[in-house]
């Protein structure tokens, strides 16, 4: 299994940016932190090619669908997966949404039990992806 879930899509780096932070919020999750990489070097005299790293955290009770609140049931597990990071950046000329997969990630904690928790997170971060580059 590939350690990231990426897709490719057909509009430009800013439409894409914007449709990855609509897409954030409409699975319930919010935005830690935005890194604007590009930016960021540019700063210093450096060119690179756009590049955004967004951490979420998820925001909704643990209800069958892997997402948890402080003080819910559940939020411990969940904390270990925290923040995700989804990334937008250029490959060969194409727009690409990706995010490390929760499902790999969860293996590094394998006494933690999290495999429950990471595949419902992991199928909510697929759909966010999709939808952000449909």
């Amino acid at each position: 299994m590939d350690y990231s879930y990426k897709r490719a899509g057909t509009r430009g780096f800013a439409e894409t940016v914007g449709a990855v932070e609509r897409s954030i919020r409409a699975h319930g999750f919010a935005v830690a932190q935005m890194h604007d990489i590009q930016a960021t070097l540019a700063a210093k005299g450096f060119r690179i090619d756009p590049l955004r790293i967004y951490e979420i955290e998820g925001r909704r009770p643990l209800l069958g669908d892997g997402m948890a609140e402080p003080g819910h049931r559940g939020h411990e597990k969940l904390a270990m997966l925290m923040p995700c990071r989804v990334n937008v950046f250029v490959e060969d000329g194409d727009v690409v949404v990706a995010a490390v997969r929760p499902t790999v990630m969860c293996r590094v904690f394998p006494e933690a039990e999290l495999d429950e928790v990471a595949s419902a997170v992991e199928a909510i971060v697929v759909e966010l992806v999709d939808e952000a580059v449909a």
